[in-house]
């Protein structure tokens, strides 16, 4: 097992609206680097621009409910594939009676559309330039990581492995991780770097334009744009509903005669985890 050092500088700030409602935003930023960390002069401005933000929050329109289509930034995309995803791809999950096995006995299957492929690297160190909090050499069981191909073109090849065993799969392959907590004491199958690739790519304005149509094709008067969002939950235990939350910060809607964005607030993604990614 490797001993790391992480760095961490978190500033979160809330604002009350006339109405009552709390709202809240925030920056973080985390390295693995020392030299990484930002100077005095990024943080103030970045702290400029949350608290202007806040500011115009306050006095944004609450979204009253509505389902519709959505653009996710890379960063709020990376938490629902984090919940709906990840976490049901665990090894431990597809055996503990607790657990809803979401993923047990699918291997070989399509679990999620064809154009997708997820993979988690802990062996990954670096990404455009800068540390990677998932990187590791060994995991907390002494097995090195492993870059592991989890779903393929849409199709499920693996799980995260620990030492322990599951039906089909008797190897760890290094993802065998505790954070030492009361609620994690003994290491078990968990996500590193979880990588997700697209046969699709498009521009930000490609995708704005494809967001228009399907909104006219669904009858929809807009769309949205979610561009921040806080971490996000999930219940994966059987008995209970298999569901995922997140809690957008900025969200904007996007009218699909002008194509005019709007800031709005309240905002919450919701859903069970398969029928929310296809």
């Amino acid at each position: 097992m490797d001993e790391y050092t992480y760095y961490s500088v978190n500033i979160s700030a809330k604002v009350k609206s006339e109405d009552g409602m709390f709202i809240r935003n925030f920056r973080d930023y985390k390295v693995t680097e020392y030299n990484e960390l930002p100077d005095y002069e990024k943080i103030k401005s970045d702290v400029e621009s949350m608290v202007k933000e806040l500011k115009e929050l306050r006095e944004a329109e609450e979204m009253k409910p509505y389902t519709g289509p959505a653009i996710l930034d890379p960063s709020v995309t990376g938490v629902i594939f984090h919940e709906a995803i990840g976490h049901r791809l665990e090894g431990e999950r597809q055996k503990r009676e607790e657990s809803g096995q979401t993923f047990k006995d699918k291997v070989g299957e399509k679990v999620i559309p064809d154009f997708l492929t997820v993979i988690d690297d802990p062996t990954m160190r670096r990404f455009s330039g800068k540390s990677l909090f998932g990187y590791y050499r060994y995991d907390n069981e002494g097995i090195p990581g492993q870059r592991v191909v989890l779903i393929e073109d849409g199709i499920l090849k693996n799980y995260l492995m620990s030492r322990t065993p599951i039906k089909g799969f008797n190897k760890s392959n290094g993802h065998g991780r505790s954070d030492g907590s009361p609620f994690q004491g003994d290491p078990v199958g968990r996500m590193s770097t979880l990588i997700i690739k697209s046969k699709k790519e498009f521009t930000y304005e490609e995708l704005k334009n494809k967001l228009l149509e399907e909104c006219r094709k669904q009858g929809k008067s807009y769309g949205f744009i979610i561009r921040r969002a806080t971490g996000g939950a999930t219940y994966t235990r059987r008995g209970g509903m298999q569901s995922f939350k997140e809690t957008p910060i900025l969200v904007y809607t996007v009218d699909v005669n002008t194509g005019e964005e709007r800031l709005v607030r309240g905002v919450e993604i919701v859903g069970t985890p398969l029928s929310s990614i296809n």
